[in-house]
C-alpha cells in the first residue's frame, strides 16, 4: 500500500508543477508494475509485450491492465472515466503527446460498451488505444 501512496503523491507533484517527461511516466509506470504484476500473478512474458502491442487474452493480462488504469486514475466506480482519463493525459502527458494521446482516448472512448467485466473493457480500451497510434503507445 505504501507503494500505491508514494505512486500517488508523485503524481500529484508532478501534476502540480508540470507535464512529467517520459523518463518520469516510465518511472512511475515501474512503481504502478510493481503493485498491480504480483495483485495479479502475471508474469513478465505475458506483461512485457503489452508495449509493442502483443495483447495476450488472458485473465490474469486483463485485469493487471485494468489495475494499471486503476492507479492511473482512469477507472472510477469500477468503470473506465473518459473524463478523468482525458484528464490524466493534460495533466500528466508531455506536449509533443498529449494530443495525440487524446485523439486515441477519444476514439477507444466507446469500446468499454461492449464489456461488463472492468478487467476486459480496460484491457480491450488499451489494445484499441495502441492500434490507433501506436507511435506514442507505451503501458508498463
Amino acid at each position: 500500500m505504501s507503494i500505491l501512496i508514494a505512486v500517488v503523491k508523485f503524481l500529484v507533484a508532478i501534476a502540480l508543477c508540470n507535464a512529467m517527461t517520459m523518463k518520469q511516466i516510465k518511472s512511475t509506470g515501474k512503481m504502478m508494475r510493481k503493485t498491480c504484476q504480483p495483485k495479479n500473478n502475471v508474469a513478465d512474458e505475458k506483461i512485457d509485450p503489452l508495449s509493442e502491442g502483443v495483447f495476450i487474452e488472458e485473465k490474469e493480462v486483463m485485469c493487471y491492465v485494468a489495475c494499471i488504469m486503476k492507479m492511473a486514475n482512469a477507472v472510477k466506480n469500477n468503470k473506465l472515466n473518459y473524463e478523468a482519463a482525458m484528464k490524466q493525459a493534460d495533466l500528466l502527458f508531455p506536449e509533443e503527446i498529449k494530443q495525440p494521446a487524446k485523439d486515441a482516448i477519444t476514439a477507444c472512448k466507446k469500446v468499454s460498451e461492449s464489456y461488463k467485466d472492468i478487467c476486459e473493457a480496460s484491457f480491450y480500451v488499451t489494445k484499441c488505444i495502441y492500434n490507433h497510434n501506436p507511435a506514442i503507445f507505451y503501458f508498463p
